[in-house]
């Protein structure tokens, strides 16, 4: 279950597929901020007024130290990830484009 600060910071500022209700569910990215960025340093991310638009082309394709920390815990990627297979789409769903 998410927490209701983190999915205010996280989810509602970053993921374009955020829906209420789904609280149960978590994509990698939600995990590994949780784990690694207290709840300050997540509201000054969420606060900066110059985010990249598109951060997918910062990313090096076939990271496998992303795959492992942010990709491999995530539950959504059961039904396949169209960043992790071809770049199609945004890494974790959204939340972090």
């Amino acid at each position: 279950m998410k927490e209701e600060i983190y999915t205010d910071i996280i989810c509602k500022s970053f993921c374009r597929y955020f829906k209420e209700g789904k609280e149960e569910m978590h994509c990698g990215g939600y995990q590994f901020l949780v784990g690694n960025f207290t709840i300050a340093e997540l509201r000054r991310l969420a606060d900066l007024p110059d985010r990249p638009e598109e951060i997918k082309s910062l990313l090096p394709p076939g990271d496998e130290n992303l795959f492992r920390l942010v990709c491999d815990p995530c539950d959504f990627r059961i039904d396949g990830c169209d960043f992790r297979e071809n770049r199609s789409g945004p890494p974790c769903g959204g939340i972090f484009s």
